[in-house]
């Protein structure tokens, strides 16, 4: 005979195991306790990964770094933690760099990137999480730049390079350190740090703006006998006389064989060069500027003339265009440049004139005598007076 149902379900508690009673009164709490635990998990997962993510961009960041402002940013963004710290310590080893050099030029200058670069060494001292390295190399930059400061009282660099043995006693700038203030307890250092406190260079002026004045104009306040003279261009003429023997001028002036078949024009001015024995630089970015080109063929043939005058030749294609192509003799630098009018004009340089060449006298010689073979122009029918005057006009030419 079959059991009842209900028998089977009076008979389940006494069936029962330890674990299935354990789960009946604490099976609530233990799966929130297990949902929490998963829920924790996750979170400390997830942030796990997001803290590698931001710690990757951040060194990637310090790596592509170069200016103090760039460590300055990233130690800012990253604070309190590694690639922090020493983002902050590259900062101050840039400023410190800059401002010990700008000691000797601009004092005020060099004093303030000086102060920036102790406040981020100090930063990265106080940091007690950073890295044994950074804090060590901050120590030593402080010093550094703390002797670049002082007087004549050498005090103070002096605790701070004895700071930095006493924090890092195993220091790779314990033998540095020992012998910086071995030196700065000397007399001659104290003498020399008092009178390099009292120096304060200081960079140049700016030049005041000329108001739209074009370059090489003289302001207009200058007194008139003031003024500065604007030197003239001279001529191939005018340069004979002061032309000393191996001046450029005076080597352009050597014979050179001229017979060019688009040959480029760096090639054509490099022959001349080597011939006359003178430097001739051809300024590609100023050609560039105007347009044209080093490879720009050039097919002459003159024969024997001078450097000088192939040169002239070569220039006088091009006079034409907007900015044409000058030549700049450079005596003080012993080169001839080839340049453009509006690099000559932007620089002040002296543009070489050429002399021009002597006009044929073949239109007055025409006034004053007739060839042989010319006869008298028969315009209109003219009198006989008119024939006869022409008749004894012309009669020394034919009996020439």
């Amino acid at each position: 005979m079959k059991p009842e149902p209900m028998q089977h379900a009076n008979a389940l508690p006494n069936s029962q195991s330890p674990l299935v009673k354990w789960l009946d009164q604490y099976g609530n709490a233990a799966t929130i306790v297990a949902c929490v635990a998963m829920i924790g998990g996750a979170i400390a997962y997830s942030y796990n990964r997001t803290s590698t993510g931001r710690n990757e961009r951040a060194w990637a960041r310090y790596s592509q770094a170069r200016s103090a402002q760039d460590f300055g940013d990233i130690a800012d963004d990253f604070a309190n933690t590694d690639v922090g710290a020493w983002a902050r310590l590259g900062e101050g080893e840039r400023l410190a760099e800059s401002g010990i050099g700008l000691m000797f030029t601009d004092r005020k200058a060099a004093l303030g990137e000086l102060k920036n670069a102790d406040e981020a060494f100090r930063k990265v001292l106080s940091t007690k999480s950073a890295a044994s390295a950074a804090r060590e190399r901050a120590a030593w930059g402080l010093a550094k730049s703390t002797e670049a400061q002082c007087g004549g009282d050498t005090s103070k660099p002096i605790e701070a390079y004895q700071a930095l043995l006493k924090d890092f006693p195993k220091s790779i700038y314990k033998v540095a350190t020992e012998e910086r203030i071995e030196s700065l307890k000397s007399e001659s250092s104290k003498e020399f740090y008092a009178w390099f406190h009292k120096q304060n260079p200081k960079p140049p002026e700016p030049s005041k703006p000329k108001d739209g004045l074009p370059d090489g104009h003289p302001p207009f306040d200058l007194p008139l006998d003031d003024k500065p003279e604007i030197e003239k261009p001279k001529t191939e003429e005018q340069t004979k006389a002061s032309d000393p023997e191996g001046s450029v001028v005076a080597k352009l002036k050597s014979e050179v064989e001229i017979e060019f078949a688009r040959t480029p024009l760096q090639g054509a001015l490099k022959f001349i060069a080597e011939k006359c024995e003178v430097e001739i630089e051809l300024d590609g970015e100023a050609l560039k500027r105007a347009g044209f080109t080093k490879n720009m063929p050039q097919t002459l043939t003159l024969g024997k003339v001078t450097g000088l005058e192939a040169i002239g030749v070569l220039l006088k294609k091009y006079e034409k265009e907007k900015f044409p192509l000058v030549l700049v003799v450079q005596e003080d630098e012993k080169k001839a440049l080839i340049t453009t009018s509006e690099f000559a004009e932007k620089n002040k340089l002296a543009v070489f004139e050429f002399a021009k060449p002597a006009e044929s006298p073949k239109a007055d010689e025409s006034k004053d005598e007739k060839p042989k073979d010319d006869k008298p122009k028969e315009e209109k029918p003219k009198s006989d007076d008119s024939k006869s005057e022409s008749k004894d006009k012309d009669a020394p030419a034919e009996s020439k």
